[in-house]
């Protein structure tokens, strides 16, 4: 059990520490297919947060004192609920939703409903303050989403009394439970940095994205597995298990849907220029108006691991997808980087036969990303091809920052890759939807 902000240490900190290792292990023997999330969170003891609450790096904070007032059947919920939002992506689907930072006490609600009718259902209970339902909400119903919940939540809502402009009011209203990030919503002040490492520099043993995914879907085949040979499994955690362990989109729409986007940002980003006047007659004779420049398409780069643990298969799937990502350039070309343990030249490719891949050493993707962000002129897009066995860059490239990042992994969902890297797993058997 680690600590942080002046939790108590002796018999206080002990016994709490003691009820919430009960409560764990209690909540592995009611719900043995959540034991692999279950056992990967990491509780950290602290007097910042006034009960329990969890962060986007399944780090579980704690108040001893609040733990000493739950008996063990309590602290069983505690830890079900907690993990039931990483598992469940709340923080995510919050941040998709893009909604102001001042909802967030509705979805963090909306998530512990479809969280608590799971738990409920096993006969697993949790602490009043935590403790909200589907009937609690007008209009909502067993098996909603945490999105329809929190738009019904939203229309109940009292009206904004705000005058338009004023600034929002407290993010966190008085007597609101707060789950945490994880839940929702930005880093809590009592959480931890992402960067996954205590004071002294070591690994803190929290859970990175990569890692997240690779739980999910360990916990997903584990739901399944159960309710066919051992016993009831809640609904809900079926669905989410089906859900998750059936792939709703082919990596090659992901990868087509992420360069489209960045071809419209880049689109949009269209200026006037003097370069080319404009055709139009201005009122005032002898002053030339500028014309509107035409959008170009999205520079890219595409940076290939060529080191020797990536296969002869892998490299074709990278090969043909370079080539669907140069038909779609519109003759501009893409700049193609091999890389191993040292970044290659960069070469532009205007047709597929001009890409060469050579290699065979070991893995630093590090060097190939920055030397995709060091090319000049600055591209918009970076797509690194990847078995994923490799160091990864803790932050982007500061050469260029505004390019979208994205991770084709080629041979599964690996631990480490960074939070700001887009991750697209490529299904081997996944049909050419190109």
């Amino acid at each position: 059990m680690r600590t942080r902000g002046g939790a108590p240490d002796g018999p206080v900190g002990e016994r709490a520490a003691l009820r919430l290792a009960a409560g764990r292990a209690r909540a592995g023997e009611l719900a043995p297919y959540l034991g692999t999330a279950l056992y990967a969170v990491k509780p950290v003891a602290t007097t910042e947060v006034p009960t329990v609450g969890i962060d986007t790096r399944w780090r579980m904070y704690y108040n001893p004192a609040f733990v000493l007032t739950l008996d063990v059947a309590q602290v069983v919920g505690v830890w079900l609920h907690e993990v039931g939002h990483p598992l469940r992506e709340h923080h995510e689907r919050f941040a998709a939703l893009a909604e102001p930072a001042e909802r967030l006490p509705l979805f963090n609600r909306a998530g512990d409903c479809t969280v608590n009718e799971d738990l409920r259902a096993a006969g697993i209970s949790v602490p009043a303050r935590k403790a909200w339902y589907p009937e609690r909400v007008p209009g909502a119903a067993a098996g909603m989403t945490a999105e329809q919940i929190y738009r019904l939540l939203l229309d109940a809502a009292a009206p904004d009394p705000r005058p338009a402009g004023q600034s929002p009011p407290q993010q966190f209203p008085a007597g609101f439970d707060d789950c945490g990030s994880g839940a929702g919503g930005p880093r809590r002040p009592w959480e931890g940095d992402d960067s996954g490492r205590d004071a002294g520099g070591s690994d803190d043993g929290s859970v990175d994205a990569g890692r997240a995914e690779l739980i999910r879907r360990q916990t997903a085949r584990d739901v399944l597995e159960h309710a066919r040979s051992r016993g009831p499994v809640p609904a809900g955690w079926r669905r989410w298990a089906e859900e998750v362990l059936a792939p709703a989109v082919d990596w090659r729409r992901e990868l087509l849907s992420v360069t489209r986007r960045v071809a419209a940002r880049v689109a949009g980003a269209r200026d006037y220029s003097y370069a080319r006047p404009s055709r139009r007659a201005s009122a005032t004779p002898g002053v030339v108006l500028p014309a509107m420049r035409q959008p170009r398409p999205p520079r890219v780069a595409v940076v290939v691991d060529t080191s020797a643990s990536v296969t002869g298969d892998m490299l074709a799937r990278v090969h043909a997808e370079i080539e669907a990502i140069v038909r779609r350039s519109r003759g501009t070309g893409v700049q193609v980087i091999a890389c191993d343990a040292a970044a290659g030249r960069a070469r532009l490719v205007q047709r597929v036969q001009d890409v060469v891949l050579v290699g065979g050493g070991g893995t630093d993707m590090r060097v190939g990303v920055a030397a995709a962000a060091a090319l000049r002129p600055a591209v918009d897009l970076v797509i690194t091809a990847t078995d994923g066995d490799t160091p990864w860059p803790a932050e982007p490239p500061r050469q260029n920052p505004g390019a979208t990042h994205v991770v084709l992994l080629l041979d599964g969902e690996r631990e480490g890759v960074p939070g700001w890297m887009r991750r697209i797993v490529v299904e081997r058997d996944a049909p050419d939807a190109r």
